[in-house]
């Protein structure tokens, strides 16, 4: 090879891969690093860094929010309830270890108390440490209270009260993963139960697909 000729690039051979269509559809980033990756009770929980997004809560090799992007879901997820609601006072929260739901929540003024209920508390504890830009500071505000527990369990008990609006940020209902008995009509016929009149409810429905 000449001097003048140009020199193949070095590659890193670190890439984080995520299946999103099974046996058809692979997302590739380049993966910079992995600060946390530890096993809790019920799944896997990994704080990644990527090239495109930048810090990245993993659950079972499933993404579920970025530094880049996340006040997307976020915003999207909660503030349409929020505003369709005339004048929310009480907000139930199902999931949301980012603590990011809680954060967006605690945004309207109206907003007199705040109940968050995650089964895992790693996560919670890991967000927390790893990921202060998703909770901003949301665990500080005295209208929050976040409990360790069944979504499901936390509703079923009369003295939890009835809610304005109910968010359900929880995983998606993987194959014997924590969160597959929050998507049953059981649950929410539950969860209509739990409203007060005109409440609202919403809930992630899972990520976009391209076909």
């Amino acid at each position: 090879m000449s001097e003048k000729e140009e020199k193949p690039k070095m590659t890193s051979g670190f890439w984080f891969d995520e299946e999103v269509m099974e046996d058809a559809l692979v997302i590739r980033m380049k993966l910079n690093s992995i600060s946390t990756d530890v096993e809790s009770e019920f799944q896997r929980v990994q704080i990644i860094e990527t090239k495109p997004f930048g810090k990245t809560l993993v659950l079972d090799g499933k993404t579920q929010s970025a530094l880049g992007d996340e006040f997307v879901y976020h915003e999207s997820l909660v503030h349409a309830a929020m505003l369709w609601h005339d004048d929310p006072k009480r907000v139930y929260i199902g999931g949301g270890g980012e603590l990011a739901t809680a954060r967006e929540v605690l945004r309207h003024a109206s907003v007199q108390e705040v109940v968050m209920v995650d089964l895992d508390g790693l996560v919670v504890d890991v967000c927390k440490e790893k990921l202060p830009e998703w909770n901003a500071n949301s665990t500080d505000d005295p209208r929050l209270t976040v409990h360790i527990g069944d979504a499901r369990t936390f509703l079923l008990d009369k003295k939890s009260g009835f809610f304005d609006v109910i968010i359900l940020d929880i995983s998606d209902p993987i194959e014997a993963g924590p969160a597959v008995h929050l998507y049953t009509q059981d649950f929410y016929k539950l969860v209509a139960k739990k409203l007060n009149p005109n409440g609202v409810v919403v809930t992630q429905s899972g990520p976009a697909g391209l076909f």
